[in-house]
């Protein structure tokens, strides 16, 4: 996929759009062109999934200039698949810890893969701050009638 492409980026729910986003905003982690910066947007897109209300134990550990992971395992007792999820979003941030892809597919449910694989391709391919905005349904345009198809009526 090129960076000029455009797709959406699914999302749990609202809330979970509207705290990566407003992170993202805040913390100026989108830069002047309108890209997300991906490091820290694959790794919020899963700090802040509200699957299992994952933003409410990680963010308050995310500051204007790193998020920190080592302090954010340490803080509180997780589940294995939230430590797996931990451990994926800091090594896309930075490398800064390992999990395996065995440990994924072996440990999360499909949901919480799904989120994997979504915050891996965003880091991958990154994304303009468009694609993290709600999807806006189309309206069709009202089709303009011939004066003469209108004098028949």
């Amino acid at each position: 996929m090129h960076k000029e492409e455009s797709f959406l980026v699914p999302f749990h729910n609202e809330n979970h759009r509207q705290n990566v986003l407003n992170c993202l905003w805040k913390k100026n982690w989108i830069y002047p062109d309108g890209q997300a910066d991906n490091y820290y947007l694959s790794a919020l897109y899963i700090l802040f999934s509200t699957k299992n209300d994952l933003y409410k134990k990680t963010g308050r550990l995310i500051d204007g200039k790193s998020i920190d992971f080592e302090k954010m395992l340490s803080a509180q007792d997780f589940p294995s698949s939230e430590i797996k999820l931990i451990k994926l979003a800091a090594n896309l941030f930075n490398g800064s810890m390992e999990v395996s892809p065995s440990e994924l597919i072996n440990t999360l449910d499909d949901e919480n893969f799904q989120l994997a694989l979504q915050a891996i391709f965003l880091r991958r391919t990154g994304c303009h701050v468009r694609d993290l905005l709600p999807a806006v349904e189309a309206v069709p345009e009202l089709e303009q009638e011939d004066d003469e198809e209108m004098e028949m009526y």
